[in-house]
């Protein structure tokens, strides 16, 4: 199969948070066609597991306008390994450290739109601290919530857990170690 071919490239919006890209590309009939291309950081994505149980966070989400139950999940920022931000983000979400990670796996996060990967993490051996939340997520009232793995499930099937990133993440947890 003949390859896609980008003839030009611009930025038709850029932010502190992401880029949008405008790309004009052939294709390998010849014909020509433009894409809008959301360039963000790379993310990861922390399910901490106790024994039966699972800690998510709950928050309110502006672009929602609702309090979502989710995994803990950010950015992994210039110069930064998928490990070290996903130890950064579970102390700072949930205050909670781990002795051990394990990777899951990952997935494009919106592959119509963006070439964003999020990469899964399972975080066991816990230990407990003070949350280190920045000043939106306080505003939003993050809070941890500690789940048997049984009511996530729950959650899911009722359509109470919506958000796109912990059903991923949950579904590769099940399929890997459950």
């Amino acid at each position: 199969m003949k390859s896609w071919k980008t003839v030009k490239t611009k930025t038709a919006y850029e932010c502190k948070y992401f880029n949008i890209l405008e790309e004009d590309f052939l294709t390998p009939s010849g014909k020509i066609y433009r894409y809008h291309i959301v360039k963000r950081n790379d993310y990861v994505i922390v399910l901490a597991r106790e024994k039966d149980y699972i800690y998510l966070i709950e928050q309110y989400r502006y672009t929602t306008k609702s309090k979502l139950l989710q995994a803990v999940a950010g950015s992994i920022e210039k110069g930064e390994t998928q490990l070290r931000a996903a130890k950064k983000e579970l102390k700072e979400e949930a205050g909670i450290t781990a002795g051990k990670f394990t990777k899951l796996g990952w997935f494009y996060a919106y592959y119509g739109c963006s070439n964003q990967k999020a990469f899964v993490f399972l975080a066991e051996d816990l230990k407990f601290g003070k949350q280190e939340p920045d000043d939106l997520e306080k505003e939003a009232g993050i809070k941890v919530v500690k789940l048997k793995i049984s009511k996530v499930k729950e959650l899911i099937k009722s359509g109470k857990i919506k958000d796109c990133d912990t059903l991923s993440a949950f579904s590769l947890f099940m399929l890997k170690c459950e």
